[in-house]
This record gives C-alpha cells, sequence and structure tokens, in this order.
C-alpha cells in the first residue's frame, strides 16, 4: 500500500510539471479565427489578436531572439495555416508559424 501511494504521488508530480495548458484564443479551433478575422467584429479580431501577440512576446522572452517578421507576416501565414487545418487549435498554428518564421 505504501508502494502504491508513492507511485501514484510521483505520477502525479510528473504529469502536472509535464502538462500545458493553454486557455482562451488559444485553446479554440481554428476555424473560430478565420471567422473572427474574416467577417468578425472589432471586439472578435481583437480576441485573438491580443492573444496571439502576447504568446508571440512570451515566446521571444523564452527563447531570447526576436521573430523575424512583423505582425502582418505573422498574421497571414497563421491565416494560411488555419484555412488548411480548421480543426487544429489556434496554439498549434501559433507555434508553427514561429518556428518557421524564425
Amino acid at each position: 500500500m505504501r508502494t502504491f501511494i508513492i507511485s501514484i504521488f510521483i505520477f502525479l508530480s510528473v504529469s502536472q510539471v509535464s502538462a500545458q495548458l493553454v486557455y482562451g484564443p488559444g485553446n479554440k479551433p481554428c476555424s473560430d479565427l478565420v471567422k473572427a478575422w474574416e467577417g468578425g467584429s472589432f471586439f472578435d479580431k481583437n480576441f485573438f489578436d491580443s492573444w496571439v501577440s502576447g504568446f508571440v512576446g512570451g515566446a521571444n522572452w523564452v527563447s531570447q531572439q526576436s521573430l523575424h517578421a512583423d505582425e502582418t507576416i505573422f498574421g497571414m501565414e497563421l491565416l494560411k495555416f488555419c484555412k488548411s487545418k480548421p480543426s487544429a487549435k489556434v496554439v498549434e498554428g501559433v507555434m508553427r508559424v514561429y518556428e518557421e518564421l524564425n
């Protein structure tokens, strides 16, 4: 019983460390981003724009380098990704575009 409890504790500790949670717009499907950027209200567009800008800023800080593209290029590449994979999560597209442009 003691071994069982210790192994459960270790399993939970390891799984929590490796888990990555994405909140907000990044967790939404790409189809929502496409809909917002191609015909949504200012607030719909800004909902995704703000999240993407924050994610890229955080990624730049962690990697200690700057993205080698402006927001327009990044946005167009992300939109292209999301149109080609509407069921993918927005965060997947942002990470893919970020890696490609760096």
